[in-house]
């Protein structure tokens, strides 16, 4: 295996850990908000803040998924 072939395997991997980190950031955003609603129903939803990690969870799940198609195209950058 050269060194493009090792590039590829480990974007691939990458990509594949973007894939599932992206729906848990998704979860735990969610998760979090309820559970802090059904503690104190007055509690702040930090509009901002849950709109910037679900921003975030829905990135790098897409680009995890481009990760992982380009490299198994064979990455045609190189």
């Amino acid at each position: 295996m050269n060194s493009i072939q090792t590039a590829n395997v480990v974007l691939i991997l990458l990509g594949v850990v973007l894939i599932l980190s992206g729906p848990y950031i998704l979860y735990r955003t969610v998760f979090g908000v309820v559970q802090r609603r059904r503690e104190d129903p007055g509690a702040s939803r930090q509009p901002f803040s849950n709109f910037l990690n679900i921003v975030i969870g829905v990135l790098f799940f897409v680009a995890g998924i481009l990760f992982v198609m380009n490299n198994l195209r064979g990455n045609p950058f190189q």
